[in-house]
């Protein structure tokens, strides 16, 4: 059989084959995501007989306008559609070696609680509830495969491991059949709106503009090029204390948690710095706010300096760098999502927010420092008195 099929179908086949848990397709608008998908599993229904495709979306009206309707657009197109095998009060097409496909919303209980599949796919997946998807991954034995538009700057989709996933990004401009019309339509709205058209265009992860960063990209391991660290540190009791690890090298960063925690003394925070094998000859960039605390860590040997803590200067210094994070980040995350401007009558201003910044303050004051002082134009390292 031949097919006429996008980069996007081939990527996903691959995936397939690969046996990897989850399939993930971030894409912009008119990538082929939808179309090739359906290519995928109606491949997959022929070439293993005996198996079962759960094709699911949040609400059964939408499904039905959208993947429902192009599924069997391309069954017809591959001139494939056996009315007779279209079970259409059921939602459930049969192939002729055992294999089904059925659609369903997650609204139908008794579905998504019911039967095991081979394969899910969920189409619009940032639409489900994070319950949604795990009463189906329960009752998923083979793969699941997900496609959206990345419109939402907060998913579990996110958060699925790393270890068990592909990520396929795809855009308008891996569909080669796509009409000139659409094209420029969609090119427009680089002149309308530029956060549409890093979600629709670019099929980037949609960043609210109240947020103050992007979302950062989590590494397993850190690249062999960042030899060079200092620390920053936030101090709280309530608010937790924050002392993170910054890797630098050129203009990135790769930043580790150390420690993350309330009601720590300053007693307690020092036998945790101890434990941990904080370096006493490295930088500790900190809040000068608790000058008790910072002459009690200097006298057990650390090497503090007070922290530039102008907070425009300091957002931009890590705004205009390339951020990672080591895994096991999760306090880095989570602040990160929540730390926005502060919003007035629904207007978003330049000040941020008193909130969710303990340990993104503890990046400000290291990476702050880092640009000012670290390094010369040279790459060597500065060296000046306190």
């Amino acid at each position: 059989m031949e097919i006429k099929a996008t980069i996007v179908f081939e990527k996903n086949y691959d995936a397939l084959l690969s046996g990897v848990r989850f399939v993930v397709n971030q894409g912009g608008s008119r990538s082929s995501k939808t179309y090739s998908l359906c290519q995928l599993i109606i491949l997959y229904a022929l070439q293993n007989p005996n198996k079962v495709v759960s094709i699911v979306r949040k609400t059964f009206p939408a499904l039905r306008a959208s993947v429902m309707r192009d599924f069997f657009e391309v069954m017809k197109e591959m001139d494939l559609y056996n009315q007779q095998a279209h079970n259409k009060s059921e939602h459930i097409y049969n192939f002729p070696n055992g294999s089904m496909v059925e659609f369903f919303s997650v609204d139908d209980e008794q579905k998504v609680r019911g039967r095991k599949r081979d394969i899910a796919w969920c189409n619009e997946a940032n639409e489900l509830w994070h319950e949604d998807f795990m009463q189906l991954n329960m009752r998923t034995t083979g793969q699941m495969i997900f496609d959206y538009n990345p419109s939402d700057s907060d998913s579990w989709i996110y958060s699925l491991p790393i270890e068990d996933k592909v990520v396929i990004k795809s855009t308008f401009k891996d569909n080669p059949f796509l009409e000139k019309a659409i094209v420029k339509q969609i090119e427009g709205l680089k002149d309308t709106d530029e956060e549409l058209y890093q979600i629709y265009a670019l099929g980037e992860r949609a960043v609210s503009r109240e947020n103050v960063y992007r979302p950062w990209e989590v590494l397993d391991i850190k690249p062999d090029r960042f030899t060079q660290f200092v620390y920053g540190l936030d101090f709280g009791y309530i608010h937790p204390t924050a002392l993170v690890k910054i890797w630098y090298w050129e203009n990135e960063v790769y930043i580790e948690e150390v420690i993350y925690e309330s009601y720590l003394t300053s007693a307690d925070l020092i036998e945790k710095m101890n434990q941990l094998n904080v370096d006493r000859n490295t930088a500790i960039v900190a809040d000068y706010a608790r000058p008790e605390m910072i002459a009690e860590i200097r006298q057990e040997g650390y090497y503090v300096i007070n922290a530039d803590k102008r907070v425009e200067k300091g957002i931009n210094s890590v705004k205009t760098s390339k951020v990672y994070l080591a895994r096991g980040t999760e306090n880095i995350q989570r602040e990160n999502r929540n730390y926005k401007y502060k919003k007035v009558s629904g207007e978003v201003r330049d000040d941020v927010a008193k909130r969710h910044d303990d340990a993104m303050d503890a990046i400000r004051y290291a990476v702050l420092w880092v640009k000012q002082f670290s390094t010369s134009d040279e790459g060597e390292t500065f060296s000046f008195s306190l």
